[in-house]
């Protein structure tokens, strides 16, 4: 199973290309002769890059969802859109979908920095500014000690996160 890990500055190409990081790389080394999807993030505004092993694991929860079901087939359409099958080409590259850029607030051309992190199996692709707007900032007004609580009593059978919170 994949932990992918790490955080990674990075910066696009003005053809939206991207040096793939080489710790990325490392990590995902038995996993990258089969590609990765990129698409939207249902939740931030940043764009989801997953190993296609990974990707296929999220199909086969799509594929138990009703093609006779409207809400069914409207979540589909609207996750599915965009998502694109990419690869890293041999001197290391990824060529991004210049389409999804926007979602995520790049711009190849001038807002060119972004920031990749490992999150489980999966990574998150962030424009620079988002990235320090949603994830590093402390204002957001998260109290982290409260959400691992009820995460920790959300995680069925443990009984919380492993560590002990005073």
């Amino acid at each position: 199973m994949l932990n992918l890990l790490g955080e990674h500055h990075c910066k696009l190409d003005p053809k939206g290309r991207m040096m793939f990081p080489a710790k990325l790389r490392k990590q995902l080394e038995t996993e990258l002769s089969l590609g990765l999807v990129i698409n939207r993030d249902i939740f931030s505004k940043c764009l989801v890059l997953y190993p296609k092993s990974a990707w296929d694991k999220v199909v086969a929860e799509l594929n138990r969802l009703s093609r006779y079901d409207e809400e069914h087939q409207l979540f589909l359409q609207k996750f599915l859109k965009g998502a694109t099958l990419v690869e890293i080409d041999e001197v290391g590259r990824l060529n991004l979908p210049t389409t999804l850029l926007p979602f995520a607030d790049v711009d190849a051309k001038s807002n060119n920095e972004i920031v990749i992190t490992g999150v489980q199996d999966r990574m998150k692709l962030w424009s620079k500014a988002n990235y320090t707007k949603y994830v590093l900032n402390d204002d957001d007004g998260v109290d982290l000690k409260v959400l691992a609580k009820k995460i920790g009593k959300d995680i069925e059978g443990l009984g919380g996160l492993g560590f002990k919170m005073n």
